[in-house]
């Protein structure tokens, strides 16, 4: 069986496939996931300012 040696920019283009690969892998699995938690924190603020405001035109209207 034949050994495989690999010069010094062989070497470098390998190490820069695998990264790539690895970076493209986990920008998958990350999409796949779902929503990230600080963007359920921020809809969640969203949502509780949404509520206080609807709130706010209720309670005027009843004052009126």
């Amino acid at each position: 069986m034949k050994e495989m040696v690999l010069d010094a920019w062989q070497t470098v283009w390998v190490c820069v496939g695998v990264s790539l690969l690895i970076m493209v892998l986990d920008a998958a699995l990350a999409n796949r996931a779902g929503p990230s938690k600080t963007d359920l924190v921020r809809q969640k603020k969203r949502d509780n300012r949404m509520a206080g405001l609807e709130q706010g035109v209720i309670n005027e209207g009843v004052k009126q």
